[in-house]
């Protein structure tokens, strides 16, 4: 495939909230004497980007470069997270990482057991961007537009990115003619206005329309509304087993992409990969059915391990290979 030789000279910048994956993994052998809960023997433990950062991870597994922009704590956490973005395909002296000290380093701890999540400790504290915040990233932004190919806002509503960043970046990016992928909060959802393309799940969406997605149907109307309110070219709705569906505004048309995973272990962090093998197709010249094609391929193959894991581009041509995509 052409498109995959030139991820090499693709630049994409990520901009969202940066998290911290912690896994602890073992096994449960026992429950406890002082409550009805099981005893996990923790035999591995891992840190990991999560986040917008398994945005920067994805990114960095298909070759693609990436400029990173968000905020962190000034804490001990953030440089374990400079430290895991220092090891990915990233332009380090041009990533703007914000160090608060009114908000922390978002940590996320998963405590699992026989491939079983047996809870999630989550350490947070969710503030907006401060208007000197917002200030500086912007003007980072603006510096490094005219380098980049396109553009991923990865938002986990964790105060990163503001009504106003959202607006302000995506009117740069635009006025650059650059490609702007999205994937969205529902308390975000209709300030992404003329973005390329964004990429709800299908309870995101249809909860932000007050009403449930289940039939094609049902999807497809969803689809074409919220890229007509947004005055987007294209929007994506991912539905989980039943793959994912985009509908492209200058055909007036939504099509349908199957699932192609054979066995599902963890579905986190399966929007990332999303997001991130379509832009980066995109930007490397597929068309949007295309990419759309690849990135579901791409999601086939994550689900299958466990936990935020990322498809080398190695893996994603071999997956689409036995599926009959682009030989």
């Amino acid at each position: 495939m052409e498109a995959a030789s030139k991820l090499k000279t693709t630049k994409i910048i990520v901009i969202g909230d940066l998290i911290l994956d912690e896994y602890l993994i073992g096994e449960v052998n026992r429950i406890s004497p002082e409550a009805p809960v099981p005893v996990v023997w923790v035999r591995n433990e891992k840190t990991t980007l999560g986040g917008a950062g398994n945005v920067v991870k994805n990114l960095s597994r298909l070759g693609v470069q990436s400029f990173v922009l968000g905020r962190a704590g000034n804490d001990s956490a953030a440089k374990t997270l400079d430290d895991l973005l220092s090891t990915e395909n990233t332009i380090s002296s041009k990533n703007t990482i914000i160090r608060s000290e009114k908000v922390p380093t978002i940590l996320k701890t998963r405590v699992i057991a026989g491939h079983q999540q047996v809870c999630r400790i989550d350490r947070e504290e969710t503030f907006p961007l401060s208007d000197s915040e917002e200030k500086q990233l912007l003007e980072s932004f603006s510096k490094i537009i005219q380098e980049a190919d396109a553009v991923v806002l990865s938002d986990y509503d964790k105060g990163t990115l503001t009504a106003s960043l959202i607006r302000k970046s995506i009117d740069i990016a635009v006025q650059h003619k650059k490609i702007v992928t999205v994937d969205p909060q529902v308390s975000h959802f209709f300030q992404y206005e003329k973005a390329t393309v964004m990429t709800p799940n299908h309870h995101e969406a249809g909860k932000a329309l007050g009403k449930k997605l289940e039939t094609n149907a049902e999807v497809e109307e969803a689809a074409k509304k919220i890229a007509e309110n947004l005055n987007s070219p294209s929007m994506m709705i991912t539905r989980g087993e039943k793959g994912m569906s985009l509908y492209i505004s200058s055909e007036s048309k939504t099509y349908h992409i199957p699932t192609v995973a054979k066995e599902v272990f963890d579905v986190t962090g399966a929007g990332d990969t999303v997001i991130s093998v379509y832009t980066s197709f995109l930007a490397a010249g597929l068309g949007e059915l295309e990419a759309a094609i690849v990135s579901n391929a791409a999601a086939g193959v994550v689900v299958g391990k466990l936990g935020a894991e990322t498809v080398s581009l190695e893996e994603l041509l071999e997956a689409l290979e036995k599926r009959g995509s682009f030989q």
